[in-house]
């Protein structure tokens, strides 16, 4: 029982201590507490800070950007950091230091004093961003009446982007201070002579700031019949395209490589018009995953834009050109003959097949001379009427009938070397017959049949020579224009994409 009244007794007596001392704390306060009383003590914070309302409050602005955080391409929106300084002189705050123990400063609440209602005029925010609401710090208050409020703040503002030369692109944008309500006459803002960013800035991954500068604006609005002054923040910035030349045009330029190389693939092997199928789809997949990166945009066409469309008309030009590579090559693969037109043998074979150093593909011997015994004068077959027969008597099964004598010269070897004229294939074969000693009727009839078989086989033969001779110049054009459309088509992006990009080049020359 003693315990617990003693514990009793001890809370009783610290709250009359504690009530002792916050009793004495009130009746004498510090020097500071007792000053803040004193200024606030019938101070209306609405008033405008002015003994004689003839004469407008002069507030001095100053704004240094600390960090680019985010530029909006598609809803052309910007959001920086900053730190806001605002400086005005408030005649109704004022104190002597003597006064009150040589306190010279005070740090106050801004909702206790009037502060002006500086705003960001194009501010993209869905609430309020004005200085009313956006600083949280407080107010400097010095005994003369100078004032000062400095604050960091993050704002969004509007910004028109201009996405032509994207993503070698520079902006400008604008941020735009200035008092909602007080017109010039009330309330006139000046720009800070400082420096609008500094050291302290803090560098972003993908734009660089390259100047900034700050400029005072009187301008009239419909509201008021008088004039309201604001401070113009601009800032010129620039894209680094880095990031894009990596991931987007670097890609693009494999992608039509590919393409050249498809040039080089020989037209037996079937695979090129895949190669190049294959390649136009890829690239407009592509396109589909970079149009989520390029800015929506209905007044500009970006750069980066005209060179993708660019090199999809020259993927889609590569394909024509392939498939007209591909038919000349097999032209003629028929029963027929097509020759070749008189131009393309002079400028083709002759004139462009020199200047691209393309030869023509080798051939083979036509032509083989027949070992006639000394003395055979008789035999009156020239060296051009001679031919290669390189077929068999199986390939020409069912399309002529051949004597035994036919059968077993053509058996002997598959190549057979045969007059084109009958009268010469008889006598040649006249000669040959072993049987020397027999009639002449019976000679006669023999020649005449082995060269009527003969003469059909030499038709074929010369038939078959011409078409393959036809075919070899048609596969020498395809080759040369195969060369042709290389060095066509690497002169093409070269000079499309020195075209695309020459206007950046010129605007960075006259940036720099």
């Amino acid at each position: 029982m003693m315990t617990a009244l003693d514990g009793r007794s001890f809370r009783i007596i610290a709250a009359c201590f504690l009530s002792l001392l916050s009793s004495v704390q009130a009746a004498n306060p510090s020097s500071e507490q007792a000053l803040i009383r004193t200024l606030l003590h019938s101070y209306d914070r609405n008033a405008r800070p002015v003994l004689d309302r003839r004469r407008p409050t002069n507030v001095t602005f100053g704004l240094e950007v600390v960090q680019l955080v985010n530029v909006d391409d598609r809803n052309q929106m910007l959001t920086t950091n900053v730190w806001v300084r605002q400086r005005w002189r408030n005649e109704l705050l004022t104190w002597k230091s003597a006064n009150y123990n040589g306190v010279k400063t005070i740090r106050i609440d801004p909702a206790l004093v009037w502060i002006p209602d500086v705003v960001l005029y194009n501010s993209a925010d869905s609430f309020f961003s004005g200085g009313l609401e956006k600083y949280k710090t407080r107010v400097i208050l010095e005994q003369d009446g100078r004032h000062a409020w400095y604050s960091p703040a993050s704002f969004r503002s509007t910004c028109t982007i201009d996405v032509t030369y994207f993503p070698f692109d520079e902006q400008t944008c604008t941020m735009k201070f200035g008092s909602w309500t007080f017109v010039i006459t009330d309330l006139d803002i000046e720009a800070e002579d400082t420096p609008t960013f500094s050291d302290k800035y803090v560098k972003s991954a993908e734009w660089d700031l390259i100047r900034a500068s700050k400029k005072r604006n009187v301008q009239f609005y419909e509201c008021c019949s008088i004039p309201l002054a604001d401070v113009t923040i601009e800032m010129v910035i620039r894209r680094k395209p880095l990031f894009y030349v990596f991931n987007l045009i670097t890609p693009c330029m494999i992608m039509l490589t590919m393409i050249l190389l498809g040039f080089f693939l020989p037209p037996e092997s079937g695979e090129r018009i895949t190669l190049s199928i294959t390649v136009l789809l890829a690239m407009a997949v592509f396109l589909q995953l970079v149009a989520e990166t390029l800015p929506r945009n209905s007044e500009t066409i970006p750069l980066l834009g005209k060179f993708y469309i660019t090199i999809m008309a020259e993927i889609s030009m590569s394909l024509m050109c392939t498939c007209w590579v591909l038919n000349i090559h097999h032209r003629n693969s028929g029963r027929s003959i097509v020759k070749t037109p008189q131009w393309v043998e002079i400028v083709v074979l002759g004139w462009l097949a020199n200047i691209l150093c393309v030869r023509k593909p080798g051939v083979e011997t036509e032509k083989i001379p027949i070992n006639n015994k000394r003395g055979d004068k008789d035999n009156d077959c020239n060296d051009d009427d001679i031919i290669q027969v390189k077929v068999s008597p199986q390939d020409l099964k069912g399309k002529l009938s051949l004597n035994g004598e036919a059968h077993a010269l053509l058996s002997m070897n598959h190549v057979t070397p045969v007059c084109r004229s009958i009268t010469q294939i008889q006598k040649r074969f006249s000669q040959h017959n072993g049987n020397a000693k027999s009639s002449e009727e019976k000679e006669n009839e023999s020649g005449d049949s082995l060269a009527r078989d003969l003469a059909v086989l030499a038709e074929h033969a010369k038939f078959s020579r011409d078409i393959e001779d036809n075919q070899k110049k048609w596969k020498h054009v395809a080759m040369v224009m195969d060369r042709f459309f290389f060095w066509f088509f690497i002169l093409t992006v070269l000079i499309s994409t020195l075209v695309i990009f020459k206007e950046r080049i010129r605007q960075g020359r006259k940036s720099s």
